[in-house]
This record gives structure tokens, C-alpha cells and sequence, in this order.
């Protein structure tokens, strides 16, 4: 490793060029605190510059770049920047700001000497002319708006390209890139100051604004260091970026991967544009919400692959740092980083298909609709390793994946805790890992029925029944879980012979002994005042004796066996009425879960426990579990 100061004259005034890899972060750099900072510290050299004072140099900070070996005679020699494509891109606009300025003003004697440092001389002999021709050359999603920049020459030619966008009903205009405004950041102050300056010191506007050119020239120097065939570029690149703004897990990894594939000589632009660039979406960045913590939904994807791949728990805060130690072995996991990614772009369409999915467009019996609904995105890498590395058919991964359901589904209706499944789901994992095909159904109920506690435990049907018949599911349970069960138990009790198969959406749950009975619904053959219903132990006086009923059928009223599904009509039509007035709307209902209210001429706890009961017996031919174990 080499360390020498540079000028921006020696840095930019050669026959070269500087790459920006793929696995740099895009252009982030804004007006606060970075540009305006930085052209303070200018505008103080150039003031000094008029003045005919001596100044030091001042360090912009260090540039750390790796020699690339030419693939060809007539390719321009080529640098990576593995630290500092910031300072680059932003002094990069900066000079073409002020070169179409002396444009603009027919300086040419400002204008070619900076041309010079934006781009490189003799276009028609290069390999690639279209890329080498400019001495930055940014990463892949920042390079069509630099390349607009630089080869506009205009201001007014940047702005035509990047115009401000205001959407119907927006005050504000959509954000435009920030390459774009550090451009016209950069214009205005140049002009402004090369205008002021020529005003106080009685000079012309060319002269001032060589005095500006000679600081950029002579004041400013950056310290170099090129990397040595022996320097681990990925180590230094870790380090240097372990300050300041943190880098994502995914940045991190996308480093190692593609520090890796220049390593092999592959076409980056090819996989990038392949595989890498549907990852730089705002689906992918966008941050959601997991066990109290933010995380980009890229991060997530990274790290569920990783568990789909090891059958072992990844902190969320490593995932770098595992991949890493999973994919340095030998034999290495994939013949090349195209197949790396190739792999883990299909794990990722399939994290995208359960993650993108909107609950309300899906049918019930959907396994997307079920994880969301039922909050269970923990089993995700469970369900990426039997859909992507079990190699399994479309029939057996229908089995393991039905088990799956079942186990969840029976685990919500009974009411088992939920804070162990990260590590549970990825511990059956790690059970399946090394099995193939026939052998993973089989293994798969084995781990399910032989886990213990309240953790880990599959219901059995008795305990599901006494369940459905007991708990107060209405509320207990979220809306979206208990509307699901709802919806797969009127699907189970359809027939051939039912019209309407489809579920229609916007349904809503109803207690058909309502929340609010006093009004309608005797108890002990006695109406019971309001007050005393919603508020039991004021049951005092010849009341005294319906306190512990009351309580009683306030809560077997939250049961399953007393709720139904009706549409946003006739729930609020049924309401508190009466059963009788309730039985009158219900049979406007093609619901099969109504039907069952038609011969009835009574509703009270019994009816509800006897309901309960078979609905709870219908939970379990939904959701089968078996007996033992295979």
C-alpha cells in the first residue's frame, strides 16, 4: 500500500479513469452538510487566490483506488475506488458545473483546461468509448444521469433532461436525483461568486474566475493510497466504512460479492443488470418492521436465504458477516459468482411473491394469505427451503407445506406462544438439511409432533375442540387470523351442490348472541338491565343471583361457536336484534355458516357449545394433523 498526496490537477490531469465498483453505495452526498462545506473551504482559496496570498493545501480526505490490469492495449487505464467515490463524483460535478459556465461565456481558456479533467483525449482509439471517454465512471443506477450531466454542456441542457415533476394535488415536486442538484447547486454558487468578486475587486468575470480554477488546481489535495497486489481490498473497504454512516448488511454483502466477480473477471455490467438490479427497487429498500426493529426488505431477503441455506439462526446485525464465513469454503458452494447470485435471485422472487402479496386479493386457502394473516413471517425460511432446496414435486411440497399450515394454524386457534418460532422454523431446517425428495415429508412430521412445550407442541384434536368450545377467540385473536379461520371453515362446509364458491371480500364477523343482549335477550327467562350486563358484580339485590350467568355468557359469547361472517350490510341490519329478527336477515346470506341457524328456534350458551364443538372438530379435518409420526 502506496500513500502520496495529489492534487486535483496530477489527479484528474492524465490519461485515466476511475471506477466506481458495484458494490459502492449510490451517490449520497447533499447540499448539508457536505456541498455547502465544501464549497466554503473553495471559495476561501479562491478569495485568497485574488488576493496573491500564499495558502496551504487542504486535504479533502483520503482516496484509496486499486489497479485494474488492461484487458486490452487500447483500453484507458483504469482505477477502482474502493473508498472516496463521494469526494470524486461531487468534485466531478463540480468542475463541470464550472466548465459550461466559461462555456457559456466563451471562456476557452477556463473551458479546455478543465474539460481535460472530466474527460480523457482521444475517444476514437479507445476499447470502449462510450465508458472510457469520462475520468469517473459512476456505479451502474447513478451513470445515465452522470453521463446526462457531463455530456450536456449547459445548465439549461441539464435542467431540459431533469426537469422538476409535480404530480396532480402535490404542492412540492418529486425529488430528483441528487447528482442532478449538486450540478445546479454548484452552478449557482460558481456564478454567483465569480459575479461578486469580479464587482469587489474591480477585476473582470474571466479573471475572477481563473482565480477560482487555479485554487481547485493548487489548493486542494487528497491523500492517495493504491492498494498493492497483496492488500485485501474487501478488508480495507469493511474498515473504512465501519465509521460514519453505516452501511446496510445488504451493502455489505453486495461488496463481497462483487468485490468477487472482479476478482473472476466477469462482465459486471452483465450481472448487475442480470441479477443484481432488480434488488435496487424501492420494493427491496423499503424498511418494514420485524421483532420490534427496522429492516430493509433486502436485508430480510439476505438473511432468510442464508437461514433456507445453513438451518441455523443469522443475527439480523451479522448477516455480512455469516454469509462470509458460509461462502469462503472449500470446495467453494458455487462454481462462480453467477451462480451465486443466479441462486440467490430465485430465493429472492420467491421472499418478493410472499412478501409483495396484498392479504385482501388472495383467497383464504392461499399459504401467503395464511403467513400474513396468522403474523407468522418467521416460517418464511422454512417455506423457502421446501418450495427451492428439498427437491421436492409440486405434490409433495403441496404435503409439507399443508403440514406446515396445519401445525400454525391449530397453534393460533389454541393460543401457544409465538416468541421461539424464528428459531423453531429454522431449527426444522436444520432437521430436513441432507434429506431429498421422498425422505423430507416423513422427517418433516417427525420434528412437528415430537416438540415439547408451549412452544413447540402440535395440538392435538381434543385440545382444538376444547378450544374452539372455551376460548375467547373474538378477542383474543387479531381480525385478520380469526376472519381467515371464519372463511376456511364456510369453504370445509361447501358441497358440490353450493353456488358462489368464491368468498367475497369485505367480510365481516358477527356475534350472533351480540355483545350488547340485555335489550333482546333474556337470561333465565328475566331481561337483566344494561348496566348489570356489561358490568356483573353490580348484580346485587334480587339480582345477586344472576351475577356469576352473566359472566358466563359474556364470555362464551367471544367463542367461535358464536361468531359468523355477513357482509357490510346486514351485519349492522342484525346487529343487537333479537334472534328471532337476526334468523330474518341471516337468510339473506348464501353463506353456508349461516345456513346452519335455519332450523333453530333458541340461541343461548348451550346452542353456542354445541356449535363450538363442530366447529372445532371441522378445524381439524381443515387442518389434519397426525396421529404419530411415520
Amino acid at each position: 500500500m502506496q500513500a502520496n498526496p495529489r492534487s486535483l490537477d496530477a489527479l484528474f490531469n492524465s490519461q485515466l479513469r476511475y471506477v466506481v465498483p458495484m458494490f459502492q453505495r449510490l451517490y449520497v452526498w447533499r447540499e448539508n452538510p457536505q456541498w455547502s462545506t465544501l464549497w466554503e473551504d473553495v471559495a476561501e482559496k479562491a478569495a485568497l487566490q485574488l488576493k496573491g496570498v500564499q495558502a496551504n493545501p487542504h486535504y479533502l480526505g483520503a482516496l484509496i483506488i486499486e489497479g485494474v490490469r488492461p484487458s486490452s492495449p487500447r483500453e484507458v487505464k483504469r482505477f477502482l475506488v474502493i473508498d472516496g467515490q463521494q469526494r470524486l463524483t461531487t468534485l466531478q460535478l463540480l468542475l463541470c458545473a464550472y466548465r459550461d459556465i466559461a462555456r457559456k461565456n466563451d471562456w476557452k481558456t477556463l473551458d479546455r483546461p478543465v474539460t481535460r479533467y472530466l474527460e480523457n483525449a482521444d475517444p476514437d482509439v479507445m476499447e470502449r468509448p462510450e465508458e472510457e471517454l469520462f475520468k469517473l465512471w459512476p456505479t451502474t443506477l447513478n451513470r445515465e444521469v452522470f453521463r446526462d450531466i457531463l455530456s450536456a454542456g449547459s445548465q439549461a441542457a441539464v435542467v431540459a433532461k431533469h426537469p422538476l415533476v409535480y404530480l396532480p394535488r402535490k404542492r412540492k415536486p418529486e425529488l430528483r436525483s441528487n447528482l442532478v442538484e449538486a450540478y445546479l447547486y454548484f452552478s449557482r454558487v460558481v456564478e454567483a461568486w465569480v459575479t461578486s468578486a469580479a464587482a469587489e475587486t474591480s477585476k473582470t468575470p474571466e479573471e475572477t474566475a481563473f482565480a477560482l480554477l487555479q485554487a481547485l488546481q493548487q489548493d486542494f489535495c487528497v491523500v492517495e493510497i493504491a492498494l498493492s497486489e497483496g492488500d485485501d481490498s474487501q478488508e480495507i473497504f469493511y474498515s473504512l466504512n465501519s465509521q460514519g454512516r453505516p452501511l446496510s448488511q445488504s451493502d455489505l454483502l453486495r461488496s463481497l460479492i462483487f468485490m468477487r466477480a472482479e476478482k473472476e473477471r466477469l462482465n459486471r455490467d452483465e450481472i448487475f443488470d442480470e441479477y443484481w438490479s432488480k434488488f435496487e427497487t424501492d420494493f427491496w429498500s423499503m424498511e418494514v418492521r420485524r421483532g420490534g426493529r427496522s429492516y430493509s426488505r433486502l436485508d430480510l431477503g439476505l438473511r432468510y436465504f442464508l437461514m433456507a441455506k445453513t438451518g441455523q439462526m443469522v443475527d439480523a446485525r451479522r448477516v455480512n458477516e455469516e454469509y462470509r464465513r458460509w461462502i469462503s469454503v472449500q470446495p467453494p458452494r458455487y462454481a462462480t459468482v453467477k451462480e451465486e447470485l443466479a441462486d440467490f435471485s430465485r430465493h429472492g422472487e420467491a421472499y418478493r411473491r410472499y412478501e409483495s402479496a396484498v392479504p385482501s386479493a388472495l383467497p383464504s386457502t392461499d399459504l401467503r394469505r395464511v403467513l400474513m394473516d396468522f403474523d407468522v413471517s418467521t416460517a418464511l425460511p422454512l417455506i423457502l427451503f421446501l418450495e427451492l432446496e428439498a427437491g421436492l414435486d409440486a405434490g409433495q411440497t403441496a404435503d409439507c407445506l399443508s403440514a406446515v399450515e396445519s401445525f400454525i394454524a391449530r397453534r393460533v386457534l389454541t393460543g401457544e406462544e409465538t416468541k421461539e418460532y424464528n428459531k423453531l422454523f429454522v431449527d426444522v431446517v436444520g432437521s430436513l438439511r441432507g434429506l431429498q425428495g421422498t425422505a423430507v415429508f416423513p422427517a418433516l412430521h417427525r420434528k412437528l409432533l415430537t416438540g415439547g412445550g408451549t412452544t413447540r407442541h402440535w395440538p392435538m384434536d381434543a385440545e382444538v375442540v376444547e378450544k374452539a368450545i372455551s376460548r375467547p377467540v373474538f378477542k383474543e385473536l387479531k381480525t385478520p387470523a380469526l376472519r381467515l379461520i371464519l372463511e376456511r371453515l364456510e369453504i370445509d362446509l361447501r358441497t358440490k351442490k353450493t353456488e358462489n364458491t368464491e368468498i367475497p371480500s369485505g367480510l365481516q364477523i358477527e356475534h350472533v348472541l351480540p355483545q350488547k343482549w340485555a335489550t333482546h335477550w333474556a337470561l333465565r327467562g328475566r331481561l337483566i338491565p344494561a348496566n348489570v350486563a356489561d358490568t356483573p358484580y353490580l348484580a346485587k339485590d334480587d339480582l345477586a343471583e344472576f351475577g356469576e350467568a352473566v359472566r358466563a355468557r359474556n364470555a362464551i359469547l367471544q367463542t367461535l361457536g358464536n361468531l359468523t361472517l355477513l357482509n357490510r350490510y346486514l351485519n349492522p341490519a342484525a346487529s343487537n336484534a333479537s334472534f328471532e329478527a337476526k334468523l330474518v336477515e341471516y337468510r339473506n346470506s348464501v353463506l353456508r355458516l349461516n345456513r346452519h341457524f335455519d332450523p333453530a328456534t333458541a340461541w343461548d350458551e348451550d346452542s353456542i357449545a354445541r356449535r363450538g364443538k363442530l366447529l372445532g372438530e371441522t378445524v381439524c379435518r381443515i387442518w389434519p394433523r397426525p396421529e404419530a409420526a411415520p
